[in-house]
């Protein structure tokens, strides 16, 4: 009985936690992705379906375009997300929230002694598929 009441108070305790907001969210995998993602499925773990979907295309597309092995070409993409991510201290903009869909803008700072003339930014839609996922990010750098 004593088991019984325990799991019950662990599962309600669950179902009061507030879920992770959409900038922690990214703040999260930004940090990830600084500290270097171990392989590309850990990386597309991040993505809506759509957008893993359309990275799919994009590493073929990339592979036909450079003649890389599919292994030099995820290499490539961690490689480069992680010298961006590294480089660029990020700052909360904005947040809008519309059901299942969050748009984030944050200013970026290049903290790798590359200073830009015009201000950076990036915006990223997430969606919720099973918690929030990065549906799409464009940067301006």
């Amino acid at each position: 009985m004593r088991y019984l009441a325990l799991l019950f108070l662990a599962l309600a305790a669950t179902a009061c936690q507030q879920q992770e907001s959409p900038d922690d969210f990214y703040r999260g995998y930004n940090q990830k992705v600084i500290a270097g993602m171990a392989s590309l499925e850990e990386d597309a773990a991040y993505y809506s379906a759509r957008k893993r979907q359309e990275m799919a295309a994009h590493l073929e597309a990339f592979m036909a375009q450079s003649h890389k092995t599919k292994a030099q070409a995820i290499a490539f993409y961690l490689d480069f997300s992680h010298a961006v991510a590294k480089c660029k201290k990020i700052t909360l903009v904005s947040q809008q929230q519309d059901g299942d869909v969050a748009n984030l803008t944050y200013n970026q700072q290049d903290v790798c002694g590359n200073p830009t003339a015009v201000p950076e930014t990036q915006k990223v839609r997430l969606v919720r598929e099973d918690g929030w996922k990065i549906d799409d990010i464009s940067l301006s750098l």
